[in-house]
């Protein structure tokens, strides 16, 4: 007995020693409020810059220029001070959102039906889960794969929907930011519709395609943004020696044009590029998934699934003053998908190129399709809102969002079918 209780005493200063029994504690944004900023001209664009440095800004929808709006978080002990900053600078401003966790609060289940639904935002492991079951019941349509396994070890899983051989193929993305949510609970609406619809519209459009799709792709900051904190954005891959700083921003990480806008080689930086293009594994097996599965020229379409701004943005990321060879193609298809989508709720997509729509931005997935894998319709969307609720829409509004963004692809794959992309 006495040998018995030491063993048990052991193990648990072993469980001590290594935490392994200690649960991390979930991160709250009690009273954290959202601005919206509004920068008129050069002289206070300069003087928003520098108040980064003063106070603890979470850049929600970032500025790159005067002339533009920028969404900040700012934690309640810093609010008086930085609203007195922006009235020195005579730099206009109001409060979208008075209090981030209600918000949070308001997404938790307030009942769990049986089975997958789209009435609640789910986990990674419920994900994953419901993707093996359809794999299941749709053996001759459905084929499982993953890309590889990420920094802490998860597998990035994803499905292959093909009706028939032969068919060009949509790729699709879509999580690669942690906290964007709606993303993933919005392309498994799709890929139950493109299984089960019984709509004409729907149907066609599923079976005249091959779909490629990655539901979750940053899977570290998808359970960390569940597990801990709800407004991670990053990879979970350290980014400095020194441990303060952690995660990439994966869509700023892929081989093109690294590093040359819109992002940043800080590594505390919600931009931080990577220390190199590729540098964190789960692009570097995307890429490599896409190369060597995926065969070459099938392809035609390329998905990074994002939110918020309601936007469809093409290349050109890094410059204002060119465009892509088949802009005109691209610009054709995202109004397909614009108008299609607007008949439902008359919700309203602006397209162009990021650069030009949005702001520069390199080294991102849309801008890898096209620069090097030569994808002739490759786009950043971002689903909804404006900004109102931000990252953190209830429940209650994925399926009127990923309703509306079924009836956009529907638009997207007739208008690509139009100019003979698909």
């Amino acid at each position: 007995m006495k040998g018995l209780r030491e063993l048990i005493i052991f193990i648990g200063l072993i469980h001590l020693i290594t935490g392994a029994s200690v649960e991390p504690q979930k991160v709250r944004y009690d009273n954290y409020k959202v601005y919206e900023v509004t920068i008129e001209n050069e002289q206070q664009y300069e003087h928003f810059q520098s108040l980064n440095g003063l106070f603890a800004l979470d850049f929600w929808k970032d500025i790159h220029q005067f002339g533009e709006n920028c969404d900040v978080m700012v934690k309640p002990s810093e609010q008086s001070a930085f609203e007195e900053r922006l009235n020195q600078y005579n730099i206009k401003y109001r409060v979208k959102i008075e209090n981030v966790q209600s918000l949070i609060d308001n997404e938790q289940p307030k009942s769990r039906s049986y089975g997958f639904d789209w009435e609640n935002f789910h986990t990674l492991d419920e994900i994953n889960a419901w993707l093996g079951e359809i794999a299941e019941h749709y053996p001759d349509v459905v084929t499982p794969f993953d890309i590889g396994r990420s920094y802490e070890g998860r597998l990035i899983k994803g499905i292959k929907i093909s009706h028939k051989p032969g068919n060009k193929a949509v790729f699709i993305e879509s999580n690669i930011h942690a906290r964007e949510w709606i993303t993933s609970a919005t392309i498994t609406y799709v890929i139950d519709e493109l299984l089960t619809s019984r709509n004409p519209g729907v149907r066609k459009m599923a079976e005249s395609v091959d779909w490629w799709i990655i539901p979750v792709l940053n899977v570290d900051g998808f359970v960390h943004s569940h597990e801990v904190n709800r407004m991670w954005r990053k990879s979970r891959l350290p980014s400095d020696p020194t441990g303060k700083c952690i995660g990439t921003d994966m869509n700023r990480n892929f081989n093109f044009l690294w590093m040359y806008a819109g992002a940043s080689d800080d590594p505390c930086s919600e931009t931080y590029a990577g220390p190199y293009a590729e540098s964190d594994p789960e692009i570097k097996q995307m890429v490599q998934f896409i190369n060597n599965t995926i065969p070459e020229d099938t392809i035609k379409i390329y998905i990074s699934l994002h939110s918020y701004g309601q936007y469809v943005l093409s290349p050109w990321g890094h410059t204002d003053t060119e465009v892509p060879e088949h802009y005109g193609q691209m610009m054709h298809v995202a109004k397909g998908f614009a108008d299609a989508l607007y008949r439902r709720y008359n919700t309203v997509f602006t397209y162009g190129s990021s650069a030009q729509t949005l702001y520069k931005v390199s080294g991102s997935g849309k801008e890898w399709a096209y620069g090097v894998k030569g994808i002739p319709i490759p786009y950043t969307i971002e689903l909804r809102d404006k900004g109102e609720l931000g990252f953190i829409l209830p429940p209650e509004m994925i399926l009127p969002v990923a309703k509306e963004v079924l009836d956009g692809f529907v638009g997207m794959i007739a208008a690509a079918k139009e100019i003979d992309i698909i």
